[in-house]
């Protein structure tokens, strides 16, 4: 039997409230994403997987897993959620991003503007496209923060759109030790994310203990950025070397003018005397309001619980009588630590724990999503939990979606509604699965708030596994979504998909609601990928791609202040693998955008850069 709830009372032993401390942060630095000439794009990428040999850090995961998917074979209740009588969005603009590979694993986060400029972030770049497609530019998180003059490894960004001010905000981490641990925040000086922003370094050891801080989220109200992490020990791994998790209330006036940020730190957030860990925030769906933040957590690594911890942060930073509450719900649906995604073969991807990964509050309700098992298969799947009347008489209750075919991973959820009264919902999906046909890929599924859900809408199907590591491959950590908040029924997400070179890439999608009128337009690319090398190049370059049919393609060079240099070709090329090739002499050193259209449909945008 699965371990339930919470046995005896959590009140048993004397509850410690949260702490909080008051920093000023001063500006560190500023940066205009499209003067950045230099992009050494520098990263550290363990090419090795460590096996869980028992002496490893993956070893305790590991054995949780293995007692996991012993138990499941008993007799268990049955929790998925199996109808499939709603409606089905339908797909618009769909594009890829991180052309450039990146480090492992491939976490994606994205955010749009009101204006239509859509920023996607992933280990270890950021991507500025236009809401059609079409390429503006891209940078390394190092070449972004670079003027922050700090080395440590650059990884976990994330993304946000904050519609009141009219900016982005993107956040990154630095370092894996005390010493050069740091939350790197940058905020957009115009709604132009190819222009310039502020830059900030957060301590990742705000409080001196040699600690760092890793797996940041972020979730904004009306004023203020709220910044969660766990805080890790030196020398361990992020399944052992928990210290606490934290949370920075950042304001936001101050952040966009570029002025000292005024933040509050939180910490020595407990529950029964034990640190609760991966706080998630949960910010409104429609649009950031109020000025309390909810967050959530769970019991991750269980094989089976129904806590839910639920938590508040009750008013803005410098309100009299600001505190952090701890309360927790008890969830009607079971659950537990996700076994491992399959691939075709033996390739494997990996699905680390059950913690919460996105959630938005409408019309007093939470919803939220994260990984657990499906108790009708065994495999990997996605939870989808609600709070009712969170600030009243709480209910909790959850549903599982699993895979027919494989298994499901790593969702992010956006409200989806058309009215204020909706609590429709989109979720982020990625799959897998150990067939060809199901090869990693990702899409989303809508929930029309009654409980009911459409299947699954595929927005990139596998090109090929995943297999850029030795042994178990790394999935990504989260994915992104975000509401187009000047469009009703509007959500775009950015997930995972395997590519043709066993790497995985991101792919950005647009998904409207059921009730708005339209048609799936032809997707802005299919299966079209462009490979350019070499790049960097001092002379000579090639391209090489596959054309499913004859086409007219249009092949051109544009700066990276989006003027065209040269059309290069316009002319009928034939279906199959073709090899363009080009010389770069004319051009002075720096990057550039190669772009291949076909007719007004934009195949393929590609960075590459002329060096001596």
């Amino acid at each position: 039997m699965f371990l339930l709830g919470l046995m005896l009372s959590p009140w048993v032993m004397a509850q410690v409230a949260p702490s909080s401390k008051s920093l000023r942060i001063p500006r560190s630095a500023q940066v205009n994403f499209l003067t950045v000439k230099e992009d050494y794009r520098p990263q550290v990428m363990r090419i090795e997987a460590p096996m869980p040999d028992g002496n490893s850090e993956k070893a305790q995961l590991a054995a949780q897993k293995a007692e996991l998917n012993a138990k499941w074979q008993a007799p268990m209740p049955s929790s998925q959620k199996v109808d499939t009588t709603a409606p089905s969005p339908w797909m618009g603009v769909n594009f890829p991003s991180m052309q450039i590979i990146g480090g492992v694993p491939n976490d994606n986060d994205m955010a749009i503007s009101n204006g239509g400029k859509v920023v996607s972030v992933g280990n270890t770049s950021i991507y500025v496209h236009n809401a059609n497609g079409s390429a503006v530019g891209n940078l390394s998180l190092d070449a972004w923060a670079a003027p922050l003059g700090l080395n440590g490894s650059k990884f976990d960004p994330r993304a946000l759109y904050d519609p009141a001010h009219d900016r982005f905000i993107v956040s990154c981490l630095n370092g894996f030790t005390d010493s050069t641990s740091y939350v790197i925040v940058g905020f957009s000086q115009t709604n132009d994310p190819a222009g310039a922003w502020n830059l900030y370094a957060l301590p990742g050891d705000p409080n001196n203990d040699s600690l760092w801080t890793d797996y940041p989220i972020m979730a904004l109200n009306a004023n203020e950025l709220f910044l969660t992490g766990n805080l890790l020990y030196n020398d361990q791994p992020w399944q052992t070397g928990f210290n606490q998790s934290i949370c920075w209330q950042i304001d936001l006036d101050s952040a966009f003018a570029g002025g000292t940020l005024d933040t509050r730190l939180w910490f020595n957030v407990q529950f029964g005397g034990r640190p609760i860990r991966n706080l998630c925030p949960i910010q409104a769906g429609s649009t950031p309001s109020g000025n309390n933040m909810y967050l959530l957590s769970n019991r991750n690594f269980a094989t089976g619980n129904d806590t839910v911890f639920i938590m508040e942060i009750t008013d803005s930073m410098n309100a009299p009588g600001v505190q952090l509450t701890v309360d927790y719900g008890i969830t009607d649906v079971t659950y537990a630590l996700p076994p491992d995604a399959r691939q075709e073969g033996t390739h494997t991807l990996a699905t680390n724990d059950a913690r919460w990964l996105d959630g938005f509050i409408e019309n007093g309700d939470i919803q939220f999503v994260g990984n657990t098992l499906d108790t009708t298969t065994g495999r990997a799947a996605v939870y989808h939990g609600t709070i009712t009347d969170v600030t009243g008489a709480r209910t909790v209750t959850g549903h599982i979606l699993g895979y027919a075919l494989g298994d499901y991973g790593y969702p992010a959820i956006s409200w989806m509604g058309m009215n204020a009264s909706d609590n429709d919902a989109l979720l982020t999906i990625n799959y897998t699965g150990p067939t060809v046909p199901t090869r990693p890929g990702c899409g989303a599924i809508y929930c029309d708030g009654q409980g009911n859900y459409a299947p699954l809408v595929v927005a990139k199907a596998g090109a090929g596994y995943i297999n850029a590591l030795a042994g178990m491959d790394r999935w990504g950590d989260y994915s992104g979504s975000q509401r187009k908040y000047d469009e009703n029924g509007v959500v775009w997400i950015a997930a995972t998909f395997g590519k043709s070179t066993q790497f995985p890439g991101t792919w950005v999608a647009e998904y409207h609601h059921p009730g708005i009128v339209g048609a799936d337009p032809k997707p802005l690319e299919n299966s079209f990928e462009v490979n350019a090398f070499p790049n960097p190049t001092a002379d000579m370059i090639a391209l090489e791609f596959a054309l499913e049919a004859d086409a007219f393609l249009d092949i051109s060079v544009w700066d990276m202040q989006g003027r065209l240099v040269k059309t290069l070709l316009r002319d009928r090329v034939k279906a199959g693998k073709s090899q363009f090739t080009f010389s770069t002499a004319p051009l002075a050193n720096g990057q550039y955008l190669l772009r291949v259209m076909d007719g007004d449909q934009l195949l393929a945008s590609k960075a590459i850069v002329k060096a001596r």
